[in-house]
């Protein structure tokens, strides 16, 4: 999956540590690299998994009170939909802590006979443990500039793929190599943080097409997956580039934030978004795409489309709505003038009917028409 970032912020690296950060969580082996950022670093600072209900629960004091009082007042007008559930955007499941605690044997058993959770919920505000840390199956792909040569003759992305293509084989993740019988597996997930930025090195513009043309074809024989961030602001001014890119991966989604734009910064919607979650490519293996996924609000098939906002304990992609006209948060002193109209046009137009009508009927039929005005000279002048 390929994620576009950002010219302004940092999300799409945020939903990179979501990636690593499951991986951990569900026991799964992490690859990352980066030639801009520590890897190390990043898996220090990690987001962990949230334990308890008032880790969810970020919202303001105003958001709260106003959630208590519509739970506690009853519908008046629309009674008939009292009964349904209320449109939640978070996933509220508790998962199990990784973190390996005293249990009975029989209950621990039982515990580790169950599958884990496919997706965890995390609180940003919490770090993961050392100790998990260092019981994980994660493994950095280091670069050495020393041993590798001269750096106008290397290509980072060859010698990238070949890292990835050793994590593969040696790990037992290839579908294509057999195993003995009974041997177990395990998944396998590929961090790479902002690929083709001006960190990596090529001998030509066309290495990194075929590093993502290789990397699509190794890992669709072996039990892994990959998410790969790409500053896709530096390609703007250079043609098809990131189209090209877009037709060698499996998915690909956009961040577009609004800080430092100026269109969206005065606009009333960035109160309760930070930006848009554009998806401009499904994963698609070996099928066609339905039409009810094509069609959908992640493709932008209709007038709905996804915005996220980053709360101090989680990251939300919810459903673009528009606040209501004026803002929730503004107070009318006067009311507007086509308001105003609205109100006295009626009686209005009443009075001004019936003294038309009124002075209408007095008139005698010889002034009434389109002739000259008595008293005038000139038979003309009306």
């Amino acid at each position: 999956m390929l994620i576009k970032e950002d010219r302004a912020t940092t999300y799409a690296q945020l939903l990179l540590k979501y990636f690593i950060a499951q991986g951990i969580s569900s026991g799964h082996h992490c690859a990352i690299t980066s030639r801009d950022e520590d890897p190390e670093e990043m898996l220090k600072t990690l987001m962990w998994l949230s334990t308890s209900d008032k880790d969810e629960d970020d919202d303001s004091d105003k958001t709260k009170n106003a959630r208590t009082d519509a739970e506690s007042d009853r519908m008046k007008i629309a009674w008939r939909y009292s009964h349904l559930k209320r449109f939640e955007t978070g996933v509220k499941a508790k998962p199990a802590s990784p973190v390996p605690q005293q249990q009975p044997a029989d209950q621990s058993q039982k515990s580790a006979d169950e599958p884990k959770p496919y997706c965890s919920q995390f609180d940003l505000t919490k770090r993961v443990p050392p100790a998990v840390l260092e019981q994980a199956n994660t493994e950095i792909m280091q670069w050495n500039m020393v041993a590798d040569g001269d750096e106008e003759d290397q290509d980072d992305y060859e010698r990238l793929i070949n890292k990835v293509r050793k994590v593969v084989l040696e790990g037992n993740f290839s579908s294509a190599v057999p195993v003995a019988p009974g041997t177990p597996r395990n998944a396998l997930r590929v961090a790479i943080h902002s690929l083709a930025s001006p960190s990596w090195q090529s001998k030509s513009p066309y290495d990194m097409y075929k590093f993502f043309h290789a990397l699509r074809g190794l890992l669709r024989f072996s039990f892994g997956t990959a998410v790969v961030t790409v500053p896709a602001y530096l390609y703007d001014e250079v043609p098809n580039v990131m189209k090209r890119i877009e037709h060698m991966v499996d998915a690909v989604i956009e961040i577009e934030s609004f800080a430092g734009d100026p269109v969206h910064n005065e606009a009333a919607y960035t109160q309760n978004y930070h930006g848009f979650f554009h998806v401009h490519k499904l994963p698609v293996l070996n099928s066609l795409l339905p039409p009810s996924t094509k069609l959908s609000v992640l493709s932008a098939g209709g007038s709905n489309d996804l915005g996220f906002k980053l709360r101090r304990k989680r990251f939300a992609i919810e459903t673009f709505h528009l606040p209501p006209e004026g803002g929730v948060v503004t107070r009318r002193t006067e009311p507007p003038a086509s308001a105003a109209a609205a109100a006295t046009t009626p009686l209005d137009e009443k009075k001004k009917e019936s003294k038309g009508l009124s002075s209408l009927a007095n008139r005698g039929p010889k002034k009434i028409g389109c002739g000259s005005t008595p008293g005038k000279v000139d038979p003309l002048e009306f």
